[in-house]
C-alpha cells in the first residue's frame, strides 16, 4: 500500500511537471493585467472628449480627457517628463540602492544575532525581550523619524539608521518565532542520539529556521524600500526621494510618477533576486518544491 501511494505520489508529481507552462508563456500570461493596465490608463488620461466654452460666435471647442492629467498624466506624459531630469537618475538610484542595501544588511544581521540569542538564552531573553516588545517594537516607527533628523541630522547615515532600526525590530522579532515553532521532535531526537546543546542548537534549530528567515527576507527587502522613502521624505539631499520631492515642488506629477515607477523596479528587481538566491540557498528544504503540492492544491 505504501507503495503505491509512492508510485501515485510520484505520478502526479510528474503530471504537475509536464503541464507547468513554460517561461515564455509564464512571462505571457504574467503580462496581460500589466498591459491592460496600461492601456486602461492611457485611455483614461487621453483627450477625446470634445465641449464647448462660451456662446454664440465666442464658442471654442476643446477637449478633454475622463481623469485630468494634473491629477495623473499619461504614460506618454511620464516619459517625457523622465527625459527631462534623466542626467539626474542614475545618481539618484544608485544613493537610494546604497541606502537600502547597508540599512537592510545592518538590520537583518543585527536582528538575527538579537533573534538567535533571544532564543538560546532565556537569562538575557528575560531582561531584553519585555523591553524590545512592550516599549520599542509598538512605537510607530514614522514617528521616530522627527526625532532621528533632530539627533543626527540629515545625511546618509541617519536615513541608513532609520531603515536598519526598522528592519531590526522586524528580523529580531521574526528569528525568536521561528526558533520557537522549530518542530519538537527534531529537537528530541538530536537528544536522544547524544548531542549536546548547543550543538543541538548550531545543527539542527538553526538550519530549521533558515527556509523560514529567507521567505521573509522578501518581505524584510520590500519594507528596507518603504523605510527608505520615509527617511527621504523627511531629510535627504540625495536619492531618489529627494528628485521626487524636487518634481513636487516644480508641481510636476509626472515627474512624480517617474520616480514612483523607478522605486517599483528596483524593489521587483530586489525582490526577485532574492527570491533566485533564496531558492537556490534552501533547494534541501521541501518547502520550495512546489510541483506535487500544485497539482493537488491547484497553486
Amino acid at each position: 500500500m505504501l507503495r503505491r501511494g509512492a508510485a501515485r505520489s510520484a505520478a502526479a508529481e510528474g503530471r504537475a511537471r509536464r503541464a507547468a507552462p513554460g517561461p515564455m508563456r509564464l512571462i505571457a500570461q504574467a503580462s496581460v493585467v500589466p498591459m491592460i493596465a496600461l492601456a486602461a490608463w492611457y485611455l483614461l488620461t487621453r483627450k477625446f472628449i470634445d465641449y464647448y466654452v462660451g456662446s454664440g460666435s465666442e464658442q471654442v471647442l476643446r477637449s478633454r480627457a475622463i481623469i485630468d492629467a494634473a491629477k495623473l498624466p499619461g504614460p506618454d506624459k511620464v516619459l517625457r517628463s523622465a527625459l527631462e531630469f534623466l542626467d539626474l537618475i542614475p545618481v539618484a538610484m544608485w544613493t537610494s540602492l546604497q541606502m537600502v542595501l547597508v540599512g537592510l544588511a545592518l538590520g537583518a544581521v543585527t536582528g538575527l544575532a538579537t533573534g538567535v540569542i533571544f532564543g538560546y538564552s532565556p537569562f538575557v531573553r528575560r531582561f531584553f525581550e519585555a523591553t524590545l516588545d512592550n516599549l520599542v517594537r509598538p512605537v510607530p516607527f514614522f514617528a521616530l523619524i522627527p526625532l532621528f533628523i533632530l539627533w543626527f541630522g540629515v545625511g546618509f547615515m541617519p536615513q541608513v539608521a532609520l531603515v536598519a532600526l526598522g528592519i531590526f525590530l522586524m528580523f529580531s522579532l521574526t528569528t525568536l518565532e521561528a526558533i520557537r515553532n522549530v518542530p519538537h521532535i527534531y529537537v528530541q531526537a538530536a537528544l536522544t542520539a547524544g548531542a549536546g546543546r548547543f550543538h543541538v542548537y548550531r545543527t539542527v534549530v538553526i538550519p530549521a529556521i533558515i527556509p523560514h528567515l529567507v521567505g521573509f527576507l522578501r518581505l524584510a527587502a520590500a519594507a528596507a524600500w518603504g523605510l527608505d522613502v520615509a527617511a527621504e521624505f523627511f531629510g535627504s539631499r540625495a536619492g531618489l526621494g529627494y528628485v521626487m520631492l524636487v518634481r513636487q515642488q516644480y508641481l510636476d506629477p509626472a515627474g512624480m510618477l517617474m520616480i514612483v515607477f523607478l522605486f517599483c523596479g528596483l524593489a521587483i528587481i530586489f525582490d526577485q533576486t532574492v527570491r533566485f538566491a533564496a531558492a537556490r540557498a534552501t533547494r534541501w528544504s521541501p518547502r520550495t518544491d512546489r510541483g506535487l503540492v500544485g497539482s493537488i492544491l491547484g497553486n
